[in-house]
């Protein structure tokens, strides 16, 4: 089991604690949940009595139990053969404690340049998607302003929106104070939706997965509309995109 949690296709590239994922059968028949209230409380997923570890070998200790349950159920629903990469609860567990707990400054450094060039902050030069991207994103930007009191940058073009430095550091300094959990699921999430503002909303606005998803492909929807569709690619990605970010 320590080898076979690469992650999730490109969506999370950045974030692998195992180099491939080796193909494996099911070697278990019981999946049970149990709740440690030794130091820091926190939920177990039991295999045949044993716990489920992480690919590093640590304990997958998660923080709730509705969280255990959803990465019981993962467990509970492989059948033959073990599919990691259809496993994003338990994926993102694995994540937040072998990679993002050690180094959450390395998350945040990966997780910034999304919001430096941020899809919600460029503007269409054609006036139809221009309008579009006012409606929709515009309130979007003026809500992440407002909740973590800064100021956005807006381009058009080949421009960078040029987010003020204050910004930056204000962002930096929020996401380090958030707890593994988050930062990964926030991570995730961004690198699901490629932005950082979409992302936020998903965690922190009550957005939903689809609503996310909506507003990360408000462009590559419009030109849909215009041009068509490449059967199956579209709504490949779109299955795979709903997955992450509902488990994030």
């Amino acid at each position: 089991m320590a080898a076979m949690l690469a992650r999730c296709r490109p969506f999370c590239r950045g974030l692998v604690t195992a180099t491939r994922p080796k193909v494996m059968k099911r070697f278990y028949q019981e999946v049970m949940l149990e709740e440690s209230k030794t130091g820091t409380p926190c939920w177990r997923v039991l295999l045949d009595g044993k716990v489920v570890k992480t690919p590093k070998g640590t304990p997958l200790e998660l923080p709730g139990r509705g969280v255990a349950q959803e990465v019981a159920g993962e467990w509970q629903q492989q059948t033959e053969d073990i599919l990691p990469l259809e496993m994003p609860f338990t994926t993102l567990g694995c994540t937040a404690l072998d990679i993002t707990q050690h180094d959450p400054a390395a998350s945040v450094d990966r997780l910034l340049p999304f919001l430096e060039m941020d899809t919600v902050c460029f503007q269409g030069e054609q006036d139809l998607l221009a309008e579009r991207q006012r409606q929709e994103w515009g309130p979007l930007r003026e809500w992440f302003a407002s909740k973590y009191e800064v100021t956005l940058g807006v381009a058009s073009g080949l421009a960078a929106p040029n987010h003020p430095e204050e910004t930056l550091l204000r962002i930096t300094q929020l996401l380090l104070d958030r707890d593994a959990w988050e930062l990964c699921a926030l991570e995730v999430a961004t690198q699901t939706a490629k932005s950082f503002i979409v992302a936020s909303a998903l965690l922190d606005k009550s957005t939903t997965a689809e609503e996310a998803i909506r507003l990360a492909q408000l462009e590559e929807d419009f030109q849909i509309e215009r041009w068509g569709m490449v059967e199956g690619d579209h709504d490949v990605m779109e299955t795979e995109m709903l997955k992450w970010l509902t488990a994030c």
